[in-house]
Order: structure tokens, then sequence, then C-alpha cells
């Protein structure tokens, strides 16, 4: 996937040159970061000439990502994603612009469509946000993950190889990180209080971590199942059976409550799978559930309320805490923020506070009688913990309708990619299909009571993933076959 050809060799003489001058000054200087100018310009080049290895190196480097969050710098950034991810960012858009432009069946596809109307709808509440500056930090680092996690993706994975290819060198690292996570975790008794710490300093959150364990563990699963489709030798499956012993320990050992039940959740949506369920049954199923909790929400507050078993170092413990909303701080303080954001929605249920301000905004609404040991005025200890009250309440409902359309879009898109390719010579596209769709399943469910789309780490399984379903849905449109819906 080049981006440009040749270029004359006086031109190259002059880069040298200049290049070599300026590591030359910054070293007299003692300006010891010009020692990264080479590491940059290698991944520079990357992306110029081989936009297939850089989307590679950029998969294989996101676990081992380190986050910068230095107050005098105004931003916090991933070294060395971020920039990897601007650098393919603006060659991909230099691509379209000289070179050819986004296939349209990919831009008609209605992830797509979300997914810009989505964007485009952040970019313009901008001036009406209650902070201009931070909402567009927020748009800007959101497109820079989207140019090269989704639309980088789908060239990439025109071939369905390469997905595999791309998640596992993803998934190596992240196993160095398990590894690692455990190793100190193990130092400390495996408690829960080390689970927040333990995967530092590449991941610097336990609920993202457990996210990131979450999503691919189904790829593993999958490939220890079903080898041969995967084109995987049945000698590797002990190897397989190890690494998905070691990737479950880790995610139970993260204590992320989360993660548990997407996994769960996961495996129930395999189920309706094999049971044939249409999207359009299981979103009627979706809305009796919700109906019925919206109208027993009295007695169901009250089961919840005789709950006191808080969120401690004891794993069944710690599980039967989730539904705790009587005494478990981190799920009350949960309750404060989403209560908080919907006091902020009301205020403002069109245009929202603005993309990324509801740190910022939350705090005076507050009610001091649902205020939590861990609440906080300063908006340094987390967001609204929800993938779905975020754009409500930042974005307005039309913000709100085109995330949640996003997701749902992905569903029925997928669902229907998944019976249609039922023939034996698609049987090992079905199944990097299950693959996407069942770690989306994960981060959905994971959505709920966390919002970690803003991190490099969980985007880029996210973007990816649709990616994924958009490619095969362009590969594979719903006319051909002849094959019934």
């Amino acid at each position: 996937m080049p981006i440009v050809g040749t270029r004359p060799w006086w031109l190259m003489a002059i880069a040298g040159t200049v290049w070599t001058l300026t590591l030359g000054l910054g070293l007299y200087a003692e300006q010891w970061w010009v020692l990264l100018l080479p590491f940059a310009l290698g991944l520079g080049l990357l992306v110029v000439y081989r936009m297939d290895w850089a989307l590679y190196t950029l998969a294989m480097l996101t676990p081992l990502s380190v986050l910068i969050d230095d107050p005098s710098l105004g931003f916090a950034i991933q070294i060395p994603t971020d920039p990897l991810m601007i650098m393919i960012s603006g060659a991909l858009i230099a691509r379209w612009i000289l070179l050819e432009p986004p296939s349209s069946v990919v831009l008609r596809n209605p992830i797509t469509v979300c997914i810009l109307l989505w964007m485009l709808w952040m970019i313009y509440i901008i001036p009406a946000s209650s902070q201009p500056l931070v909402s567009f930090k927020f748009v800007l680092s959101n497109a820079w993950k989207i140019i090269p996690c989704y639309f980088g993706a789908i060239m990439l994975f025109r071939e369905n190889n390469k997905a595999i290819r791309f998640w596992w060198l993803y998934l190596l690292p992240l196993t160095f990180v398990a590894i690692w996570s455990l190793w100190h975790h193990a130092e400390d008794g495996f408690t829960k209080e080390a689970s927040y710490w333990a995967s530092e300093p590449f991941v610097i959150n336990h609920g993202i971590y457990g996210a990131m364990l979450g999503f691919l563990i189904p790829l593993v699963t999958l490939h220890l199942l079903r080898p041969h489709a995967f084109l995987s030798l049945v000698w590797i499956r002990p190897l397989l059976l190890a690494l998905l012993v070691v990737l479950l320990i880790a995610v139970i050992m993260s204590y992320t409550r989360a993660a548990w039940v997407s996994l769960a959740a996961a495996f129930a949506f395999y189920i309706l799978l094999q049971f044939k369920i249409q999207f359009r049954w299981l979103m009627l199923l979706a809305v009796i559930a919700s109906t019925l909790v919206a109208l027993n929400s009295g007695p169901l507050l009250m089961y919840l309320m005789r709950n006191k078993t808080d969120s401690q170092d004891r794993l069944d413990k710690h599980l039967k805490s989730i539904s705790n909303v009587r005494s478990d701080a981190s799920n009350l303080e949960r309750l404060n923020r989403w209560a908080s954001g919907l006091r902020m929605f009301t205020e403002r249920p069109w245009l929202g506070w603005g993309p990324g301000t509801y740190m910022m905004e939350y705090a005076p609404f507050q009610n001091p009688y649902e205020k939590t040991i861990i609440s906080t005025n300063n908006a340094d200890v987390g967001g609204i913990h929800s993938e779905y009250f975020g754009p409500l309440v930042e974005s307005g409902i039309p913000g709100f309708l085109f995330f949640v359309g996003i997701l749902l879009a992905s569903l029925q898109r997928g669902m229907s990619l998944w019976y249609r390719l039922k023939d034996e010579k698609h049987h090992r596209d079905r199944l990097i299909l299950l693959c996407a769709l069942l770690g989306l399943v994960t981060y959905y469910t994971h959505g709920f009571l966390n919002n970690y789309l803003d991190m490099d780490k969980t985007a880029l399984l996210f973007w990816s993933s649709l990616a994924l379903i958009t490619a095969m849905d362009a590969r594979y449109p719903s006319d051909e076959r002849g094959v019934s819906q």
C-alpha cells in the first residue's frame, strides 16, 4: 500500500543533509530528545511507503504504549501510538486527496454513515461547547484514532487473513503485558488494590486492561476450537490452550467485574447466533427486557438493596458485589456520576455540554447525599463511567443517537453477514467475522459501566472490528450468491 513513488536523488541528498545537521546541533545543545528523530523518521517512511506495515506496527505497539500526562503540556499523549496515528491519518488524507478517494461502497455502508454523522455532529457543536478548546482536542483525538483504525484498517482488511494477522500482532504484546501484570500482582499477594496498578506503565487502569483482555479472549478461543479453519496446525493447540489459560487468569485477576460480565454476554450472543436469532428479534428482546426492568424498577431496587457485599479480595465476594447498590463505593459512585449526568442533560438536551467536557463540568451537579468516599470535584478520577451516558450528556440527543447507531449498524450488518455466509467455502470468513462480533459484544457490554474509547488500546480494537465488518460487507454484498438473509 505505497503512498508515493520515487523522489529525485538531489531531494534525498538535501533531506539527508538537513537531517544530519538537525541531529548534530541538537546533540551539541544537549537536547537529547533529538535521539528520537531517527525512530520518527523510520515510522514516517513506513507510513509513506508501506501503509500496511505501518498499520501492523501500530497494532503491535499499542498494548505497549505509555501515557505521558504532563500538566505543563496541557494535554495527555500516548507514546508512541498517538504520533504514529497522526502520521497515518495525514498520509491517508493525502492519499484520498491526491490518489484515490475512499470507496463509495464503504462510504455508503450504514456503519460508516453513522460514524461520519457522529463526527460531523461533534464538530458542529464545538462552538456551543462549555469549553470549546477541550471539545476541539477531544474531537481531534477521536479523528486520529478513527482514520487509521477504521478507514485505514478497511483498506488493510481487503484480505481477511490480514485482519487475523493485525489482531494477533496486538495480542502477542498484550500477552506480555498480562504476564508482566500477573508477575507484579503476585508480588503483592494478588490483592484487589494491587490490581489497580499491576499493569502499569503499559495500562494505567485495570478496567481498560480487563476490556482489552475480554475483547480478544473470543479470538483465542475460536482459534483453539477451530484451528483448521484458521489454517493453524493441530500441534499449536497446546500453545493456544496455554495462552487462553494465561488470558483467563489475567482477566480474573484484573478484578474488573465489567469484563467478567462482558464475556458472559459474548457467550450468550454466540448462543443466539446458533439459534439463528435475527437482528430484529434481538432488538425486540432488548426492548421487552428494558420495559420489564422499567416497570419493575421499584421491586428490583429493593432486591438489590439487600446485597451488602462490597468488592474485596475474595473473587466470589467481588463477583457478588456487582449488584450491590447499597454500600459498594464503586457502584454508588457510578450512580452518582450518572445522576449528575442526567441533571446536566436536562439543562442541555440537544447540543450537550460539549465533547470531552463532562469531567470538568459535573461537579456542581452532584447532590451531597449521593456523593461517596471516592467522589471528587477536581475532574481527576475518571469520567461518567458509561459509553452511552457520555455522548448523551456531551453531545445531546443527536450525538447519542448517532453513536448508538454505530453500535446497532455493526450488529445488524454483522449478523446479516453471519447468516449469509453459510456456505462451506465461506467458513473461515465466517469465523473471522465472529471474532469481531464477539469482541464488539464484550465492549458494548463493558460500555454500560465504563468509557474507554478515548484510549488508544481499546479504540484500536473497537474501530478495527467495525472495519472488518464493513470491509467484509463490501466484499459480500447482500444481493450476491442468492443466499437469504
